[in-house]
């Protein structure tokens, strides 16, 4: 065996802590080109059902007699899903060609009772369209 020299020995060992300590030419590996955020949260969704009753609700508000309705509850029923309800109070407020009606009423299904606000508008003689229906206080 040959006695290893030191001083080679220390030239060995400088050479391969420089690999290790120095790193360079790292950033150079990054990928900049993607960029990650965090995602903004979506949009409160309707269930289908409940933009289905909605839809029902919505043809009943836009085609009641406004002095009955203020008289009696009106009753509504969407087939389709098995829910029923009862409009309360309805609001009318016109703006320009705009009329607007405001509403509340109950909804009953299998899952239980809420009550709903609600709102369907109209511009001119346009169909009417539900701007707003949710679960109200």
């Amino acid at each position: 065996m040959h006695p290893i020299k030191a001083p080679f020995l220390l030239v060995l060992i400088m050479s391969l802590s420089g690999c290790v300590i120095s790193g360079g030419g790292m950033e150079e590996m990054v990928d900049r080109s993607i960029v990650t955020n965090s995602i903004a949260p979506a949009a409160p969704t309707i269930a289908p059902e409940q933009a289905s009753d909605g839809n029902t609700v919505r043809n009943a508000v836009s085609s009641a007699n406004l002095a009955a309705a203020s008289e009696k509850p009106m009753a509504w029923a969407n087939a389709d899903t098995g829910a029923s309800g009862v409009i309360t109070a309805i609001h009318e407020v016109k703006a320009g060609d705009m009329i607007c009606r405001q509403f509340r009423t109950s909804r009953q299904r299998y899952d239980g009772v809420a009550v709903y606000d609600g709102e369907a508008c109209t511009k001119g003689r346009g169909e009417w369209t539900l701007t707003h229906f949710s679960e109200g206080s």
